[in-house]
Formats: C-alpha cells, sequence, structure tokens
C-alpha cells in the first residue's frame, strides 16, 4: 500500500513533522489509551470491546471560542473557523442538517485520533515503518484529525448560535485492525460524507437557507483532498468519478449507527432519530467486487423473523448522478442467524464505479432519484466500493 511513499523515502525525501500535540489529543483520565474499538467480526457494534470514549484531554468536544485551546487546533488544522457572525435563526431542516453533521463529524474526530495514535505507537498492524513515508502519513492525518475537530465545532457553533440542540459524543468501535483497513473504510465513509453533503446542500436551497451553501461547499473540497490521498494510499487513482455518487442523510446516519455506534451510548440520539430513520443492517457480503456485471451476495440479520420476498422487495443501486438501478432479488434463504440472497449488479454496462449505495425496498420501482429510494427502504445501506 505505501509503496509510492516508499519510494519518495528511499529517494531521500526530507519531510518535516507536522504541528501537533499528541498528548492534547489523548482520551481525559486515561493517557496514551484511544479505545481502539476492534470489532469481532459481528453485526453491528460490540459492545464486548473497549469503545473509543470522548472527551479529549485538550477538552474536545467542550472548546470554547475564543480559547488557548482553540488556537493550539487551529494551529495543528492549518486554518481557523469561519469568523463571519452566525445567524440566529435556521429552518428545522437546517437543524437536522448541522445535526447530522455534527454527528459525523463526532465520530470522524474518534476514528482519526485513534488512527494517528496507533500509528505513532507502532500498534500490530498499524506499524508502516519509519522515515520520510510514515512522517508523510503522519502529517496528514494530524492535519486531518484537526480539521475535523473543525468540522464538528463549526457545526455545533451554528446550531448554538440558532438555539437548537446540539449533538452530544457517543462511544464508539472500528471495524478495522490493521492500517490497509483503515485507510480503506477512511476512503469508504469519506465517500458517503460527500454524497451526503450533496444532500444538505439541497435541503439549504430548499429552506432558503442559502447562505450555508458556500460553507459547505468548501467541506465538499476539503473532503474530497482527503479522499485523493487515501485513494492513493490505497493504489487507486485520486479521483473516482466524473460526477460522485449522492447519498441522503438517512443512509449516512443508518450507517454511522449500525457500524460505529455503541448502542445505547448516545445521551441525546433521540434530536436526530426523531427526524431520520434507522434503516435495518445490509451486508454486502461479496468482497472486492470488480467492474463487471455480476451476481452479488448480500445478507441481513434475522431478528424477529425478518423476512424478504423476491416477489415484492428489489435491491435498488444508487451510482455517480443517476437515476437509481432497480434488480430483483434472488436465491433467498434463512440460516445461521441470517437471510442471504443475490442480485445482479450491471456495473460494467453502466460504469457503476467508485461508490455505489444498495438498498432493499419495499416495492419493485423503478424510482426515480435518490428520495424515492430512500423513501423505499427497508435495509440498507449496503456500500460498494470499486476502482
Amino acid at each position: 500500500m505505501l509503496s509510492t511513499l516508499a519510494v519518495s523515502a528511499v529517494l531521500g525525501l526530507t519531510v518535516s513533522a507536522a504541528p501537533s500535540n499528541l498528548d492534547s489529543m489523548r482520551m481525559s483520565g486515561n493517557p496514551g489509551s484511544y479505545g481502539p474499538g476492534h470489532w469481532n467480526g459481528k453485526t453491528g457494534p460490540d459492545n464486548g470491546q473497549q469503545p473509543f470514549k470522548f472527551p479529549l484531554a485538550n477538552g474536545f468536544p467542550n472548546i470554547t471560542n475564543p480559547s488557548d485551546a482553540l488556537n493550539q487546533i487551529q494551529i495543528q488544522a492549518h486554518g481557523t473557523l469561519p469568523n463571519a457572525t452566525l445567524p440566529s435563526s435556521i429552518s428545522d431542516l437546517t437543524a437536522t442538517t448541522f445535526q447530522l453533521i455534527a454527528f459525523n463529524e463526532l465520530f470522524e474526530v474518534a476514528f482519526f485520533t485513534s488512527l494517528l495514535q496507533n500509528i505513532t505507537d507502532n500498534v500490530s498492524g498499524f506499524d508502516i515503518g519509519s522515515g520520510a513515508a510514515k512522517q508523510i502519513v503522519v502529517n496528514a492525518i494530524t492535519a486531518v484529525q484537526a480539521q475535523e475537530e473543525l468540522h464538528a465545532l463549526g457545526a455545533e457553533g451554528i446550531l448554538q448560535a440558532a438555539g437548537r440542540d446540539q449533538i452530544l459524543p457517543c462511544e464508539y468501535v472500528f471495524p478495522t485492525n490493521d492500517f490497509d483497513g483503515a485507510i480503506a473504510l477512511a476512503s469508504t465513509f469519506t465517500d458517503v460524507v460527500l454524497g451526503t453533503l450533496q444532500d444538505a446542500q439541497l435541503n439549504f436551497g430548499k429552506d432558503g437557507d442559502i447562505g450555508f451553501l458556500p460553507l459547505v461547499g468548501s467541506v465538499i473540497g476539503q473532503e474530497g483532498e482527503q479522499n485523493g490521498f487515501y485513494r492513493l494510499l490505497g493504489n487507486k487513482i485520486p479521483s473516482a468519478l466524473p460526477f460522485l455518487t449522492r447519498s441522503a442523510g438517512a443512509f449516512a446516519f443508518s450507517a454511522l449507527n449500525q457500524m460505529f455506534i455503541v448502542p445505547g451510548s448516545c445521551p441525546n440520539l433521540h434530536v436526530l432519530s426523531s427526524a431520520l430513520p434507522i434503516f435495518g443492517t445490509l451486508n454486502v457480503d461479496t468482497k472486492t467486487p470488480q467492474l463487471e456485471d455480476q451476481l452479488l451476495s448480500f445478507s441481513i440479520p434475522n431478528t424477529n423473523g425478518t423476512q424478504i420476498d423476491a416477489d415484492t422487495n428489489a435491491i435498488a443501486y444508487i451510482n455517480q448522478q443517476n437515476v437509481p438501478v432497480t434488480q430483483k432479488i434472488q436465491n433467498v434463504k434463512s440460516e445461521y442467524g441470517k437471510v442471504t440472497f443475490q442480485a445482479f449488479f450491471p456495473g460494467q454496462t453502466n460504469l457503476m464505479n467508485g461508490l455505489t449505495i444498495a438498498a432493499v425496498t419495499k416495492g419493485m420501482g423503478p424510482f426515480a432519484a435518490i428520495e424515492d429510494v430512500v423513501a423505499a427502504t427497508l435495509f440498507g445501506p449496503g456500500f460498494i466500493e470499486i476502482n
């Protein structure tokens, strides 16, 4: 994975350390531990694993603006929070949008804080060597970790200024146990963020809070820069698609709860769950699918007699900015505590590179847009990454 960076190291590339204070990023009351939260492969977060818990030793997410703590975060992030006056009133839809952004950014701070410490401590699976190659990675993740702190603080600041409920942090687990897996996961959830922020911009346009469009546009660009780096580390081209896949708030919220949130650990989850659904879990069981027309395998947990009906349910695929593609469900079986099935994936026919979002729907479609898929979703999202 690090071959390109290793070449730089061999050529004698000199890299200076990024501005950071790792001690300030450690969890308060537990120096040296980030609660890596690795799960054991079960469906959903595993409460038996040590979770990541806030606050960090610098006080995050409880950072006052202005403060020395904020100044240190900004130095590490290579930039500042926006300093324009914030509106005292926002629409309900805009409030939900920024609450979801804050919910996601808190997770991202947890993830990158844990990843950075695992790398710098040479934790088994995260030892990526030494010298310039390692320093390039550490410099990048150090900046990203602080930039995500500012994203979270920015969203929370908008909510506070408008008198809306701010989001309190949860406890988190991460389904990876090595560097390659962590970077691949970071690329996927960044893809989802890039798609969900498109949805955020649409919400602002609908409800008249258009002043936030440039702000979120700047974050989309920043997240895209991040993902180009992760993709290079994974031996992929930096830009996956000409038009990135759109997502939706309900898919992002469901994925965070299904994959990373320790159940029952969010003090005010109701703020979001009253506005956004949490769908049933959909697992994509086909590993490393290629750009081919092929059958993909899926599964869902068989809880309380879960049923999939090939005659009334379908799989919808969302890729790029295209109309969703719907396919029939085949070969349904119930075994070993889960329901398994397959569906055709027209990857080559439709050039479905990059992120594809899959969902099991009630009804066979066709669906004109992602909003229609979300309204019909029973299980999802499932994530398919190609190229």
